[in-house]
């Protein structure tokens, strides 16, 4: 490693340690971490390099900066989430994802709007520049923080004259939805992906601009092939952690 690279580490090891210190209780979630000043003397560096060790503990779900306040240690989440669930089994109970011990979302936010979709969802959907997709949009909290938003987008084509939001927070919404609006999904298709976060998911989520969101979305189509819908997830990535099951007796 070249000096100038080990330079460029060093915010990395400040924040190493800092991560570290919270995750062994040094300071206890909530607890207002020392400030930049003293951060700065207690580990001989510039302020700038404090400051740049303080975002990486941001992104990562590890601290949190209140405006006129400070920076607070925070115990990230653990949510398991599982990201291609059985839409016709029985999954359907609310808390079948988890924070820690078994408890169900809380959802704080819905609503139902007649839009243009993105133009990923659109080409999905079959939906054409000038047609509009309904969209079941709802935010989901875990102990009163934000972890995970969906969005649902059905061509505005299937979608009876009235409809209404839902507060499901089932692993099964989507199939309930289609369910409801007399629709019969044959086959789906899960894509997971990391990104760049939105204005509007960094507003929904709470969450600082230079941390990455999972971006999980379902396609499902009916027996003739033709698209019924496509469900979003975008989730804090400071608060999930993504499972899958193996079965690893098949073949003995």
């Amino acid at each position: 490693m070249t000096d100038a690279s080990s330079a460029q580490r060093v915010f990395v090891d400040i924040a190493d340690q800092l991560r570290s210190d919270i995750e062994q209780g040094a300071y206890a979630d909530g607890e207002r971490l020392p400030g930049e000043d003293e951060l700065a003397a207690n580990f001989g560096v510039a302020s700038r390099t404090i400051n740049r060790a303080v975002d990486l503990l941001k992104n990562d779900g590890h601290a949190i900066g209140r405006r006129g306040s400070g920076v607070y240690a925070q115990t990230p989440l653990a949510i398991r989430y599982e990201p291609c669930p059985d839409l016709a089994g029985h999954q359907g109970k609310a808390g079948a994802w988890s924070a820690g011990e078994r408890r169900a979302f809380d959802i704080d936010l819905t609503g139902v709007t007649a839009e243009q979709p993105p133009a990923g969802v659109a080409s999905a959907l079959g939906v054409g520049p000038k047609q509009r997709a309904l969209t079941w949009t709802a935010r989901f909290s875990v102990q009163g923080r934000p972890v995970m938003l969906t969005r649902t987008f059905v061509p505005a084509e299937l979608v009876p004259m009235t409809c209404a939001a839902k507060d499901d927070a089932s692993p099964r919404r989507l199939a309930v939805l289609l369910s409801d609006l007399g629709l019969s999904a044959a086959e789906g298709v899960v894509e997971t992906r990391g990104r760049a976060p939105s204005g509007e998911d960094c507003d929904l989520l709470e969450i600082p601009v230079g941390r990455f969101v999972l971006d999980s979305r379902v396609t499902v189509w009916d027996a003739q092939m033709r698209p019924l819908a496509v469900e979003q997830t975008v989730m804090d990535t400071a608060a999930f952690v993504v499972t899958h099951s193996i079965n690893l007796g098949e073949g003995r």
